[in-house]
């Protein structure tokens, strides 16, 4: 994720863009949901974080930044509470981005459909939560796409990964599948294996080290389970 920033900046417009979507789909919807819960309305809101993105592209930001320092996601979260902040008041084009390359905002902002926040909790706490479901999902997305070649055997797995009430039995799956149960216990056995490694690259790409990697694992499970 570090690396993605200081690729934003970069005069290459294809690669910066790149760079670019990929901060956005993985936070804007974080960022968009602390935004509301500190009182918001669902306009200003996607307008605050078009604007934060914005922001991330100015040689002011780019020029004050300092990789690696701490957890990315708190580091974005410091730098989007500097940002409101510091705003004084813009007319709507320059909020959603002036003379940027623009995000595909109608992407990001059907993320609003997502459920929001529960009640009573903090701003900080949504876009904690925000967070751990992102990293889930993009880490399933992920893996269906590497089975993309077992696609019903990835479908009926999926459910028991995600923790569905509604996910059969490997008895049943193999039935209808045409498998033996031995073979499709195995092949949850690899689905877990590999949903694991997918999740935690997807945690490495945001802390300093790998020694923080567990610490970070361990917290997103229990924002996942509460």
């Amino acid at each position: 994720m570090w690396s993605a920033i200081l690729a934003v900046g970069d005069t290459d417009a294809p690669a910066s863009l790149h760079a670019l979507e990929r901060l956005a789909k993985a936070y804007w919807q974080p960022l968009y949901l602390f935004l509301r819960q500190r009182g918001a309305d669902p306009d200003t809101a996607a307008d605050q974080v078009q604007g934060f993105f914005t922001y991330l592209l100015s040689r002011e930001f780019l020029r004050e930044l300092r990789p690696g320092d701490g957890r990315f996601r708190n580091f974005l979260l410091v730098a989007l509470r500097r940002w409101v902040r510091d705003q004084k008041e813009r007319d709507h084009a320059a909020k959603r981005g002036g003379g940027m390359t623009q995000l595909p905002l109608e992407e990001l902002e059907a993320m609003r459909a997502e459920p929001l926040a529960r009640d009573g909790d903090t701003p900080d706490i949504a876009f904690e939560r925000a967070w751990a479901r992102g990293v889930f999902s993009r880490a399933l997305n992920g893996i269906a796409v590497a089975w993309s070649g077992r696609a019903d055997l990835f479908a009926a797995l999926r459910l028991s990964l995600e923790g569905s009430a509604d996910a059969e039995n490997y008895r049943a799956i193999a039935e209808r599948l045409g498998m033996t149960e031995g073979a499709v216990g195995k092949a949850a056995h690899d689905l877990r294996q590999q949903f694991a490694a997918r999740v935690r690259q997807e945690i490495r790409a945001t802390v300093p080290d790998e020694t923080e990697v567990d610490d970070e694992l361990r917290h997103l499970i229990r924002l996942l389970r509460q």
